[in-house]
């Protein structure tokens, strides 16, 4: 009831005054100071816990400004050794360039060296095989001589020149030799050029003769056979816009070494 310990006065109400008659002033004067005694002891607690507070917060504050400051130091400390650590590594860029520059300096001396020596061995050597290809060439060149002759003789012997064959413009020339030589039953492989300057005569374009070259000299003798055959024949036979008869055949074709 109201007569309790200190311990149950949180759970005093106004009712347990009016209905309990021995409610006494004493009685209500020790519910009185019981309870101020409760509400000093509450608020020396309530004070100790916020000097509590107010000294934990102010010691996290501290710390906290340390570590910011540590912060800051050990920001503006990586600054300054990340600029140091910039400028060792431009130094050890310079020392590589520089030592690469010495290192290509050396390797030219050494191949401007080499290659002198070289192309000094070289001259040598060309020069004494030029004085004895040179000995070897006077030795040779009658040989050499006699093998062009033989050669150009044999050239020679493949090719006969026309003559007289009427020459036009835009002409058909291989055409026209192989239509000859058809007359004298020969189909050989030919190659044909007119030789000589052109012009104008009496007004008409002037006929240069024509130079053919087949494969082999019997081809050229056998033309040349069957042609003096033609001769006794008669026959005629037409190239170009002209016509040529049998005999005619023989004075316009002649062996020629050109």
């Amino acid at each position: 009831g109201a007569t309790g310990s200190g311990a149950g006065l949180e759970r005093i109400t106004p009712q347990d005054f009016t209905r309990n008659s021995k409610l006494t002033r004493d009685v209500m004067a020790k519910f009185l100071c019981r309870a101020l005694n409760v509400v000093s002891s509450q608020m020396k607690n309530l004070l100790e816990m916020e000097s509590e507070f107010e000294s934990e917060i102010c010691q996290a504050l501290g710390t906290s400004k340390q570590l910011i400051e540590e912060a800051e130091a050990v920001k503006a400390k990586s600054a300054v050794e990340l600029v140091d650590l910039q400028r060792e590594v431009l130094n050890l860029q310079r020392e590589l360039l520089a030592e690469k520059n010495r290192q290509i300096d050396e390797l030219k001396a050494s191949v401007v060296e080499s290659v002198g020596d070289t192309v000094k061995a070289e001259i040598k050597s060309y020069s004494a095989a030029v004085q004895q290809s040179v000995q070897t060439q006077q030795k040779s060149v009658n040989l050499k001589t006699v093998v062009r002759k033989v050669v150009e003789e044999q050239d020679r012997s493949k090719s006969f020149m026309v003559f007289g064959l009427k020459e036009e413009k835009n002409e058909n020339l291989h055409n026209k030799i192989e239509s000859m030589l058809s007359e004298l039953n020969q189909k050989p492989r030919i190659a044909v050029c007119r030789v000589g300057l052109g012009g104008m005569d009496s007004g008409e374009m002037k006929s240069r003769p024509v130079k053919v070259t087949v494969d082999s000299s019997p081809a050229v003798t056998e033309i040349l056979t069957r042609a003096k055959l033609l001769k006794s024949s008669g026959i005629n036979a037409e190239y170009g816009d002209g016509c040529v008869n049998a005999v005619d055949l023989v004075a316009i074709i002649e062996l020629s070494y050109q």
